[in-house]
């Protein structure tokens, strides 16, 4: 699932994990390979999260999302085997690859969106068609 900044028009990532479950937010990216989707931290309820980078081997970039769907806070170039503890509450957490907070130009404030891809098949070929999601 594609993630935007729509306060920029700007897209944070084209494609997206999501982890919705406990198990899944404490695995996280621990051993993955770095690569340029994104880890959406789906949380039941707004929170302050803490975060590690423990055996994630490459630094990443963090987005505080609250329940409006709105940055609360932003991490940038966290470093691999650190720990953060968040100020703001965020209902999801999006990690990104270092470097995307900046290129998208994303600031505490600006709105997100959480993108599904549809793709219909037409007769004279294909057409993908992107709609909004009311959150994650």
């Amino acid at each position: 699932m594609p993630v935007k900044n729509l306060t920029r028009n700007s897209i944070l990532a084209s494609r997206s994990r999501l982890a919705d479950s406990a198990m899944k937010r404490i695995v996280g990216l621990m051993f993955s390979r770095q690569t340029k989707s994104a880890m959406i931290l789906k949380f039941g309820r707004e929170t302050k999260v803490s975060l590690h980078t423990f055996f994630v081997f490459f630094p990443i970039d963090i987005v505080f999302v609250d329940g409006n769907s709105t940055v609360a806070e932003l991490v940038e170039n966290m470093q691999p085997f650190t720990t953060y503890t968040a100020k703001e509450k965020a209902k999801c957490v999006v990690e990104l690859p270092a470097g995307m907070i900046r290129a998208s130009r994303t600031k505490v404030g600006d709105k997100i969106a959480f993108l599904q891809v549809v793709e219909r098949k037409l007769e004279n070929g294909r057409r993908v068609t992107v709609t909004q999601t009311p959150g994650v």
